[in-house]
């Protein structure tokens, strides 16, 4: 294995969570519904709008990366498309326009971030079985996901001082000033990868007259007829992966609402998840690896259930920190070992289209979930704490649906395609 592609395969999402925390619920979430008076349901909309993107392109370029029998080219563009996009979020944030034609305008383009960061990942994640081998993915992936917790930890400390008005970079203090330096470390993280990364050729068969449209739509009719196990995998995986997005989205405001503590007291809990995140989804990968994936895939689920019913039926400033590493186990666990299981189940000679269908089955909750939070807390907008212990139960309840369907898939089989 090449050293060199690992390290910038690690620090590329380092680097690319890193703008992706400042667009989150502890910033860009805050900034438009506490500061700028905007109902939950513009920003959960945003991602849902992003997601309807993604649904429609990412089978489709996906089944294009295994036709050229290459990742990179495709993780080049989206990033360069997300460097320019992100830019544009930090200077219009910062600019002399009303502060409610920013908002409105950093959300609109935030929806092309997240879309474009949400296409990213389909190639990036497919660069996984580059770099690691059968033995280790679990492991591999699990310092991925480390690198990726440790953005979001290294991001929300740093940008800190930016959202609390310690420093002030242009124009009024407040938590616009994050993007600034979100966008300038971002980019200085990623573009090791796009200039260092070898990436191996994959060995593509000719593929005739076929269309890659004709290909990308007879691979999701072959998912759930003879991939059946990689669609039930897929099916319970939707459920679970953008709800748990969309509880990460507005967890700052819910902090706000029902536990009534500062930005450093919110930085500090997202500081102590993101810890756990790194440290236990490393150990979660490993015990994966050592006792199988979809048992330990199955038990993040469940510790994630279990600590999210404690946190939206509480108010107690010490739970919260126990909610706080406890979730982060969950979700550690859970992004770790989807990825080795994706790998271990999916034909290995169509991981590019194959990822496109995990990013795509992925999102697919994003068009529901911040839309179905967002109703609910516009409906029950004058109970400033109901609203959003109704919105977490049934966000819970779904969690629920989906980790029961976890346990239809079969771990060892492995479905090779025709």
């Amino acid at each position: 294995m090449n050293k060199k592609n690992i390290v910038s395969w690690l620090v590329y999402d380092l680097g690319n969570s890193f703008f992706v925390t400042a667009i989150s619920g502890l910033f860009l979430a805050q900034w438009l519904i506490l500061d700028n008076k905007l109902d939950d349901i513009w920003y959960g909309a945003g991602f849902s709008i992003a997601t309807i993107f993604v649904l429609m392109s990412s089978p489709f370029l996906g089944a294009w990366s295994d036709k050229l029998g290459k990742r990179m080219p495709f993780l080049k563009w989206a990033s360069i498309a997300l460097f320019v996009f992100n830019g544009l979020i930090a200077i219009t944030a910062v600019s002399n326009l009303p502060m409610i034609s920013r908002a409105f305008i950093v959300l609109g383009l935030s929806i092309i971030v997240q879309y474009l960061y949400q296409m990213s990942l389909i190639f990036y994640n497919s660069l996984l079985k580059d770099i690691s081998t059968e033995k280790n993915r679990g492991k591999i992936s699990g310092l991925g996901e480390g690198f990726n917790s440790l953005g979001w930890l290294l991001g929300s400390v740093a940008l800190l001082p930016f959202a609390n008005g310690a420093i002030t970079l242009i124009g009024e203090p407040g938590r616009h000033q994050v993007f600034i330096p979100a966008f300038i470390i971002s980019t200085l993280l990623m573009l090791p990868m796009l200039l260092l990364f070898k990436e191996q050729s994959l060995a593509t068969e000719e593929q005739g007259d076929k269309t890659i449209s004709k290909k990308t739509v007879e691979g999701i009719k072959q998912l759930f007829h003879e991939n059946r196990n990689v669609g039930v995998f897929l099916v319970g995986f939707s459920f679970i992966s953008d709800l748990m997005l969309t509880i990460e989205l507005f967890f700052a405001v819910v902090m706000d609402a029902l536990y009534k503590v500062d930005d450093n007291t919110k930085t500090l809990v997202f500081a102590v998840n993101l810890v756990a995140t790194i440290l236990l989804g490393y150990l979660f990968g490993k015990l994966g690896d050592r006792y199988g994936h979809k048992p330990i895939l199955v038990i993040s689920c469940a510790i994630f259930i279990v600590t999210m019913v404690v946190f939206f039926a509480s108010s107690s400033l010490s739970i919260l920190y126990l909610v706080g590493i406890l979730s982060g186990a969950g979700v550690g666990g859970y992004y770790v070992v989807s990825r080795s299981l994706m790998i271990k189940l999916s034909p290995q000679d169509r991981l590019g289209e194959y990822f496109g269908f995990y990013s795509t089955f992925a999102r697919i909750a994003s068009i529901t979930g911040p839309l179905v939070w967002g109703g609910i807390t516009l409906l029950l907008r004058d109970y400033t704490v109901l609203k959003y212990q109704v919105a977490g139960m049934v966000m819970i309840g779904l969690l629920t649906i989906g980790t029961l369907i976890l346990f239809k898939v079969k771990e060892n089989t492995l479905l090779a395609s025709d």
